[in-house]
């Protein structure tokens, strides 16, 4: 194994860690390949939010669209570090973090799909 301390961590060899984190990952990294494939370098603004009261209401530059899936890869880190750290003393904590993280995740995935559909 590439790394031994995965194999004695109790916290790694629970199911629900490993699916857990296994879908965040996935959706953080379809995120990412998500806006590289659709966004490309542009001199214009694109856009980043639209409201149905105001229409497109906030727009950035071309690199400002990777700010969505970097904060789901920083709340992906937070929740699993909390999560490992609480594992222990409260399993049911623990499983809420790793839970909300996966819904966190694919609503960063959805908000990527609703901004490469705007920018089209």
């Amino acid at each position: 194994m590439v790394f031994p301390f995965l194999e004695t961590n109790l916290f790694f060899k629970n199911r629900v860690t490993r699916i857990c984190l296994s879908l965040s990952l996935f959706f953080v990294i379809l995120s990412f390949l998500l806006l590289y494939f659709q966004i490309a370098p542009r001199v214009e603004s694109v856009a980043l939010r639209y409201t149905i009261y105001f229409g497109i209401d906030l727009v950035g530059s071309w690199w400002s669209v990777y700010f969505f899936p970097l904060a789901g890869l920083v709340a992906l880190i937070l929740n699993f570090t909390l999560a490992h750290l609480l594992f222990l003393k409260s399993n049911i904590l623990s499983y809420f973090l790793m839970c909300s993280s996966v819904a966190f995740q694919l609503v960063l995935t959805l908000v990527s799909f609703l901004i490469i559909f705007l920018n089209r």
